[in-house]
């Protein structure tokens, strides 16, 4: 039996947001989005609720500021740019104490024409949430091309890497992530491996754009 979940996506007003909260509404799931301001974070919640109704679905998702969204929610996803997430992650660390949070959270930078990964002293991104919360933190997320999954009427096949040194945490988000019609998630091992990961995302970006391509995920075969 599936179980449902409350599902914040704090900052989740971008792509990456936009696709998760719908596609998580349909599954019966209660998202909330959340946003510095609570203004801006119901707007998004009301513009994603009419995009349910247009679905034919019921308007469920709601908007909070980030703190109250993290803590109302089971998982929280930080679908924020990782510059900012950090003192976020300062911010809501008591609100997200011993829950489930979610890195997509990709540092990179861009030199010239080309993107660059900027591996943190911690390791990866996902690695120095951790070590600001105490929380069950999980890596997924970062090769989902944001764009295309923000569009409902698309079809695709994408894989999805799942790290997190939380087993239970860990199979929770994979399970989750494999509701989602064209994600398949893998355990792709501890945290500490999340940095692999992350650096796939400017690799992509960059090979989209000296090949003039669009939506590059990644798929193991």
């Amino acid at each position: 039996m599936k179980s449902n979940f409350k599902i914040a996506l704090l900052g989740g007003t971008g792509h990456l947001g936009i696709g998760l909260a719908v596609r998580f509404a349909i599954l019966g799931h209660d998202v909330i989005v959340g946003s510095r301001k609570l203004e801006k974070a119901k707007m998004k919640a009301n513009e994603y609720n009419q995009i349910l109704e247009k679905l034919g679905e019921k308007p469920t998702i709601k908007g909070l500021a980030n703190e109250d969204a993290a803590k109302q929610a089971d998982i929280s996803v930080f679908t924020i740019p990782w510059e900012h997430a950090f003192a976020t992650a300062e911010f809501l660390k008591q609100a997200l104490k011993d829950k489930i949070v979610i890195s997509p959270l990709v540092p990179m930078e861009k030199r010239g024409k080309t993107f660059y990964y900027s591996k943190l002293p911690e390791g990866s991104a996902a690695e120095k949430l951790a070590t600001i919360l105490d929380s069950k933190v999980i890596s997924a997320y970062q090769t989902i091309p944001a764009e295309k999954f923000a569009r409902l009427n698309e079809k695709f096949e994408w894989d999805v890497a799942v790290c997190g040194d939380n087993d239970e945490a860990k199979k929770i988000v994979i399970e989750l992530t494999n509701q989602i019609d064209g994600l398949k998630a893998y355990d792709a091992g501890p945290l500490a491996v999340s940095s692999m990961v992350e650096s796939l995302t400017p690799l992509l970006i960059n090979i989209m754009l000296r090949n003039k391509l669009k939506d590059l995920g990644v798929r193991f075969v």
